[in-house]
């Protein structure tokens, strides 16, 4: 049962108000869905290669944005060089050809330090920004670390911390242990991929805690049972995604994970030494989060809503965006469908497109973090040419939100 004091006020007064009583001993009501509707048309934000100031500056990751201490707006939907645009306002942002983060590409997996794509941010003063990462080691781009064909068996996955002193211009990575937030309790192995977990949402503060959604591949490869169960190939990293908190969003060692019953996953580097108990450092994935792209609040309800992208199959209905709800980050409603990957397509030319990266960004949000939203936001998405993978559009469009009781 899902305890009273997990809802928020604001929900609280609503239900109350609809005469729902919140007696001791009573069962919590169902938490409240989200339906989105898509609302005009979509625009342009920026367009490789003519917007790009290098090769690699593409939008290759969810579009994310903070203020700094002057009122400036950074926004980044940055790939491993992190280039970003800045303005007063989200309408009138113009791009920046200084480099605020450049990767790497260190050889060693135990540095956690080849290629990140700093994707989430958080800052309580515009001044010091807390920088989480999908860290990314890439075994076929060092000489003895692949030997296969197939680049994706050689790829290693972390999340590591990153700190800006300069309000968001710069981001410095401290070096290993320090870097490392979350990760496996294994080490890279070559041609056993692809591994390790992945931060693919923001930071959200609900209810005393700071909130991210972490992914993962299923692992070893083939693995056909849950680590639960025996079998010839248990999977020791079940597939899936699931929330991480911390009270200290600065210390990188203070997250924890789901475990299926509370937060008390705890993440190790293996590289550190021996893990006695690699099982009670893996999280237990949670309904939906594999596919999660971000999480918001969403203020009129005071509920946390997490926008999912499923491309490539039907588990959730047809392939594309999705919306559910919570107030637990654990438990989520059932998904409510924005918009399909057809309907998407037909605003296109034909041609080999793939799309990914959404998320929602309200102008109108008050924090430093954009992590609110009301009823009329942005979501934003890329759109890539799978023939060519540096040609790319980060599109926006007005989306509706409306609370469904």
């Amino acid at each position: 049962m899902r305890r009273l004091s997990i809802l928020g006020p604001a929900l609280i007064a609503v239900l109350i108000s609809q005469g729902v009583s919140l007696a001791d001993g009573q069962a919590a009501p169902a938490t409240p869905t989200i339906t989105g509707t898509l609302e005009g048309t979509r625009e342009a934000v920026f367009q490789t290669p003519q917007d790009s100031c290098v090769v690699n500056d593409i939008p290759d990751a969810m579009a994310r944005a903070f203020r700094d201490s002057a009122g400036t707006v950074h926004f980044v939907s940055a790939s491993s060089d992190m280039f970003q645009s800045l303005g007063p306002t989200l309408e009138t942002l113009q791009h920046s050809c200084e480099a605020a983060y450049v990767s790497a590409s260190d050889p060693n997996p135990a540095d956690f330090n080849d290629q990140d794509w700093l994707d989430s941010f958080y800052t309580f003063d515009g001044k010091t920004i807390a920088a989480l990462a999908h860290t990314e080691y890439h075994g076929w781009s060092h000489p003895g670390e692949c030997h296969t064909q197939n680049v994706s068996e050689c790829e290693y996955d972390s999340d590591t911390f990153h700190i800006s002193d300069d309000g968001g211009y710069h981001f410095n990575s401290p070096k290993a242990p320090a870097n490392f937030l979350a990760g496996i309790p294994f080490k890279y192995e070559i041609d056993r991929g692809p591994m390790g977990y992945s931060v693919d949402t923001n930071v959200v503060n609900y209810g005393g805690w700071y909130y991210a959604v972490a992914t993962d591949w299923t692992w070893p490869p083939n693995c056909t049972e849950q680590m639960q169960q025996a079998a010839p190939r248990q999977c020791l990293v079940p597939g899936g995604g699931a929330p991480i908190r911390t009270t200290d969003i600065f210390d990188p060692s203070s997250w924890l994970g789901w475990s299926g019953s509370d937060f008390s996953v705890s993440f190790v580097d293996p590289y550190l030494g021996t893990v006695s108990d690699p099982k009670s450092h893996v999280y237990t994935p949670v309904p939906y989060m594999g596919y999660v792209n971000g999480i918001n609040i969403y203020q009129p309800g005071n509920i946390v809503v997490a926008t999912l992208w499923d491309y490539w199959d039907d588990t959730m209905g047809p392939p594309g965006m999705y919306l559910t709800t919570s107030t637990d980050l654990v438990h989520w409603t059932t998904p409510t469908l924005v918009v399909t990957v057809q309907q998407i397509e037909a605003n296109d030319p034909p041609g080999s497109w793939l799309y990914a990266y959404f998320s929602l960004i309200d102008p109108t949000a008050t924090d430093l973090n954009f992590e609110s939203v009301g009823n009329e936001p942005y979501v934003y998405f890329v759109r890539l040419n799978t023939n060519d993978v540096y040609e790319r559009v980060l599109f926006r469009q007005k989306i509706k939100l409306t609370l469904n009781q």
